[in-house]
C-alpha cells in the first residue's frame, strides 16, 4: 500500500539505479550529477531509452526551458494512508474478461470517455481524473442522455478538505466531496460549457503542440471558489446543476477489468519517474530516472500488443502529449505501482 510518508514527493531527491546506467550506457553520455532533474540532456536520454528497450518510443515532449518545478507540479496527486472499502465481487468474473476492451467503443453515446483534458500549468490531476470518471459514469448510467463534462474546476477550487488546488490533492477526498456536496457541470477553458468551466488556460505538453509552451506561463494560482456558475451563458442555477454519487471504493486487481467493462472507467494513482515525461507511443515501462511524483489518471480499457498486455489510459496533458493524449502501460507486473490502487465511484440516480 502506498504510504503517506511518500506523498510529499515534490521535494524528493531519490536517485534511481537506472540513473547510473544512463551515464555509462554505450558512451552516450558524459558523466553527470545524479542529483540533476530536468530537461537539460534530452537527446541523450531519449536515445538511451529507445536503445535500451523496444516496447515504447521516447521523444521530446517538453521544451528544454520547462522547469523542474513545473514537471513535479504536473504529478501532484496524494494518496491517503487509509484504504477505501474494497469492492466485493460475489463470483469469479476473471474468466469473463475479454482479451481487449475500450470503453469508447462500448459506450459510443458518451463523448466524455474520448475527451482529453488539459490541466495546464496546475497540479490538478487529482481533480481532473475524478471529474472525468464521474462524467463517464453519469453518462453510462443515463444510457447516453447525460453528455456534459463534470467540473474539475469546482472540485479543485471549492473542496478545501481535498488538498491545495493547483498544488495537489487527494482523489479519494474529491470523491467524498462528490458524495456529500455534489459537483456541477463544467467544460474546458473558455468553452462556455456547463456551470463552471476550467479556468486554467491550456499549454503545450509537447514542443510542436498547438498551445503556447507551458514554460511561457507564470505559476498558476488556484482560482477562487465561485458561489454561482461562472459561465454567464449557462441557464441552470448552480444548486440545481449538482450531480451526486455514493461512497467511493477500491477495486482489486482481479476485479478491475470486470469493473471497467461493466460500469465504466476508473481512477488509477501511480508513481511517475522522469522517463514518463518522454513517452510518445507503445507500452510504457520504467527505464530511467528519479521519482517525480504521484499522478492520478483515468483507465478506459486494456489490450495486448505482440503478446504484451497493457492498460489503456487517458492523461490530462492535452491531446498533443504522448499518443494523442493517451498512454499504454504494461499490466500484470504492477509497473510503477500502477495496479495497487484502482478507485471507482457509483453514480447516485
Amino acid at each position: 500500500m502506498l504510504r503517506s510518508v511518500l506523498l510529499l514527493v515534490c521535494a524528493v531527491t531519490f536517485v534511481s539505479s537506472k540513473d547510473h546506467e544512463l551515464t555509462a550506457f554505450s558512451g552516450l553520455l558524459a558523466p553527470v550529477a545524479t542529483g540533476d532533474f530536468g530537461l537539460n540532456r534530452q537527446e541523450a536520454i531519449i536515445n538511451y531509452i529507445n536503445r535500451k528497450q523496444s516496447l515504447w518510443q521516447a521523444g521530446k515532449n517538453f521544451d528544454d526551458s520547462v522547469s523542474e518545478d513545473y514537471l513535479r507540479r504536473l504529478v501532484s496527486a496524494r494518496v491517503s494512508e487509509e484504504p477505501l472499502p474494497l469492492l466485493q465481487v460475489t463470483k469469479n468474473v476473471t474468466d469473463d474478461d475479454p482479451e481487449s476492451f475500450d470503453a469508447r467503443t462500448k459506450w459510443p453515446k458518451c463523448p466524455s470517455i474520448s475527451h482529453i483534458h488539459d490541466q495546464g500549468n496546475c497540479g490538478s490531476c487529482w481533480a481532473v481524473s475524478v471529474a472525468s470518471v464521474i462524467a463517464d459514469r453519469t453518462c453510462i448510467t443515463s444510457d447516453g442522455k447525460f453528455t456534459s463534462l463534470i467540473s474539475a474546476q469546482e472540485i479543485m477550487s471549492c473542496c478545501k478538505k481535498c488538498g491545495w488546488g493547483c498544488e495537489g490533492g487527494w482523489p479519494t477526498l474529491a470523491l467524498e466531496f462528490y458524495r456529500k456536496h455534489g459537483v456541477v457541470t463544467g467544460g474546458d477553458f473558455e468553452s462556455n460549457e456547463g456551470c463552471m468551466p476550467y479556468e486554467v488556460k491550456p499549454c503545450s505538453h509537447r514542443t510542436d503542440g498547438k498551445y503556447p509552451g507551458c514554460g511561457t506561463y507564470n505559476r498558476s494560482e488556484t482560482p477562487a471558489c465561485r458561489t454561482k456558475c461562472s459561465n454567464p451563458h449557462y441557464t441552470i442555477p448552480r444548486k440545481q446543476d449538482r450531480h451526486f454519487g455514493a461512497a467511493p471504493y477500491e477495486i482489486g486487481i482481479r476485479d478491475v477489468k470486470h469493473e471497467i467493462s461493466h460500469h465504466g472507467p476508473v481512477i488509477a494513482i501511480f508513481y511517475v519517474y522522469e522517463d514518463f515525461f518522454y513517452y510518445r507511443s507503445g507500452i510504457y515501462t520504467h527505464e530511467w530516472g528519479k521519482l517525480a511524483g504521484l499522478h492520478a489518471v483515468r483507465v478506459i480499457g486494456w489490450g495486448k500488443e505482440n503478446g504484451v498486455g497493457y492498460w489503456l489510459v487517458t492523461n490530462s496533458w492535452n491531446e498533443d502529449w504522448g499518443d494523442r493524449g493517451l498512454f499504454k502501460i504494461k499490466w500484470g507486473v504492477d509497473e510503477v505501482r500502477f495496479e495497487e490502487r484502482f478507485i471507482g465511484a457509483t453514480v447516485r440516480k
